[in-house]
């Protein structure tokens, strides 16, 4: 009570002086009169609010919303505290009447503040925890946000895109969605999925360490969302229906090769027609990649050759140049046009040093193939086992991670060698320099075994 009576007579101080000077009291409300209620209840519910009795902090705190409902938007953070505080020690009755209070507070923060789709989330959170069976009305808040938050989710707080998703899975689990209705999941994990992945590009971009670490968790808990619906054989049939309606739709298309790329679905017969569909519109590095990895899947990798010929010259980074390079390469070493891998092979390293090591082990392997088929040209002689063993080694140096395979290839090339009993035929001597002949046109040094 001395409290309260400290407060009054604080109050009547500051009215005092605001009547002295309307000119400024005027600035809190509509009018001089609403400014100077204005001006005593903040005063009043400010004080209450620190003391956290927000029960005495809620009749002034009301009152200052409504003489100035535009004062600062600290009224309206504040106020959704004292609410969720009175719902808590309300009655049952009247704990309804603070929550339809609350929800209403989010409209009139959007009517002079803005932020539209974050408050509509605000409401669609609080509803999920104040009325959680609610979850057709949750849903459809959650989505509406959405459907305000701008381009890439710019206008929505990240926090809600992972809300979003889970009321949509809540919602479609209490109607007991059939496959048609459960399409909306995928609709709400695209979004959040992609907005997610922008806001991390933003966030790198700004080297906000801090904020790529919440977003990446994020993106883990959409994914945790999803997975029990991410097997191919549920996926597929769902952007099928979408893909039969409109094949040539290019946003459905980038999102049905990008959903299922994620999701391991790139054996599909759905991923291989969007994906054609897809490089025929808007041609790009990584659907002539995509085209071409899906044909190496399908054993047609001399269709896949130009594909990833076209990724490469496509490309616009090393580490995608590096990348096309090196399927390109082992995808016409794959046909059999050695020449040709070869030269790919040595043009990786130009886009990326740390994958030379294994380049040359891949043309260690092409040489050794032609060890037996190039004898023919050079009287018997293997000397493409000697070149092969040289690549080898040298693969193995720059490239420790690949040692195993590398000792087990070059355990290969030297059985292949020329022995000493024989090399008196072949008119050569261990350690003379040699060149093979054949494609390989490599000069290396005899060995014997």
């Amino acid at each position: 009570m001395k409290m309260k009576r400290i407060l009054y007579l604080f109050t009547l101080v500051v009215m005092v002086a605001a009547l002295n000077n309307k000119s400024y009291a005027q600035k809190f409300g509509a009018t001089p009169e609403d400014s100077i209620e204005c001006i005593v209840n903040l005063s009043l519910y400010q004080e209450f609010y620190d003391q956290k009795n927000y029960k005495d902090a809620y009749e002034p705190w009301k009152n200052t919303i409504k003489f100035c409902p535009k004062y600062h938007i600290n009224n309206y953070i504040r106020g959704a505290v004292i609410l969720k505080n009175m719902i808590v020690t309300a009655s049952a009755q009247d704990q309804q009447k603070y929550i339809d209070e609350l929800l209403a507070l989010y409209d009139k923060r959007t009517e002079y503040f803005g932020q539209e789709a974050n408050n509509i989330a605000r409401k669609a959170k609080d509803l999920s925890e104040l009325r959680p069976n609610e979850k057709e009305k949750i849903y459809n808040l959650f989505k509406q946000a959405v459907e305000k938050g701008g381009e890439n989710g710019k206008d929505l707080d990240d926090p809600y895109k992972p809300l979003y998703l889970k009321s949509c899975f809540e919602y479609l689990k209490s109607i007991n969605a059939n496959e048609e209705q459960m399409s909306a999941l995928f609709d709400a994990y695209d979004y959040a999925s992609e907005s997610l992945e922008y806001s991390l590009e933003e966030a790198k971009k700004m080297n906000d360490t801090k904020n790529q670490a919440r977003i990446k968790e994020y993106i883990l808990a959409i994914e945790q969302i999803i997975e029990p619906f991410a097997s191919c054989d549920k996926i597929a049939p769902i952007y099928q229906a979408k893909f039969d309606k409109e094949p040539n739709n290019l946003e459905l298309l980038k999102k049905i090769t990008t959903a299922l790329e994620k999701k391991g679905c790139i054996k599909t017969d759905l991923f291989f027609n969007a994906t054609e569909n897809l490089h025929k519109l808007d041609p790009s590095s990584k659907s002539a990649l995509m085209m071409g990895q899906m044909l190496v899947g399908r054993d047609r990798q001399k269709e896949a050759v130009d594909f990833f010929k076209e990724a490469l010259d496509k490309a616009t980074n090393d580490d995608d140049k590096a990348k096309a390079c090196l399927l390109w390469a082992q995808t016409l070493m794959a046909t059999n046009q050695y020449s040709q891998a070869r030269s790919a092979f040595y043009e990786v390293s130009k886009y990326d040093a740390s994958k030379e090591g294994e380049a040359l082990y891949c043309i260690a392997y092409m040489y050794l193939s032609s060890a037996a088929s190039c004898a023919s040209h050079e009287g018997k002689i293997r000397g493409a086992a000697w070149a092969a063993y040289d690549k080898a080694r040298k693969a193995k140096e720059l490239d420790p991670s690949i040692s195993e395979k590398c000792d087990a290839l070059m355990r290969s090339a030297q059985g292949q060698w020329p022995t000493t009993e024989n090399a008196f035929f072949y008119e050569i001597t261990n350690g003379q320099s040699y060149t093979v002949g054949c494609w390989i046109g490599e000069t290396t040094t005899v060995r014997l075994r």
